[in-house]
């Protein structure tokens, strides 16, 4: 995997690997029409480390956990699980893996995030888990879009607004590529 010093500026001093984080997002079209959303963080320090009750030599995961939710078309959450294979407090921390199967019955765009925390209160949440989570409506968007686009290809003005449009500084309401492709839906700039 390339850093992402590789794409940055040059670093303005010398310096040493202290922490890697690793994200692994993928999905899955399944056989019965339904999505499998999946997701992996994995921590690594560059040193030994010992936490209050564990100790993790150089290059073993401080944490090494996953989740995949079950989604159908509209996005609605069908199923919902983690697993923590490595982690800090190994007697603790899987207790609150147990509670993602709250998201079951929340929306993947239709305010997921904000859902997370009502659904998984701090104090029940695993943080590492939570933010795998909060990656998920995105990766959705992404694995529905060459439906989405082959969609809006056709482009049935009863057709809802394409998701894309606001949700970023290249399709925003006023810019250049809602006007070209999506003129219906173009908003002139405010002054």
């Amino acid at each position: 995997m390339v850093a992402p010093s590789h794409f940055l500026s040059k670093p303005k001093a010398l310096r040493k690997a202290a922490h890697s984080r690793s994200i692994h997002l993928q999905s899955y079209e399944r056989e019965d029409g339904l999505w499998d959303l999946e997701a992996l963080i994995e921590d690594l320090k560059a040193e030994s480390f010992t936490s209050q009750t564990t100790h993790f030599d150089c290059g073993v995961p401080i944490h090494l956990m996953a989740l995949r939710v079950t989604v159908n078309q509209d996005m609605d959450v069908l199923e919902a699980e983690a697993s923590m294979q490595r982690m800090p407090f190994p007697t603790i921390c899987p207790e609150a893996g147990l509670h993602v199967e709250r998201l079951v019955g929340a929306n993947l765009l239709k305010g997921f995030r904000k859902e997370i925390g009502k659904r998984l209160p701090a104090h029940e949440r695993c943080s590492h888990i939570s933010e795998l989570a909060a990656l998920l409506p995105t990766l959705a968007i992404q694995t529905m879009m060459p439906r989405m686009a082959a969609a809006e290809k056709k482009n049935d003005p009863s057709a809802p607004r394409p998701l894309k449009i606001g949700g970023c500084h290249a399709w925003r309401e006023d810019g250049p590529l809602v006007l070209k492709y999506y003129p219906n839906w173009y908003r002139q700039p405010e002054s």
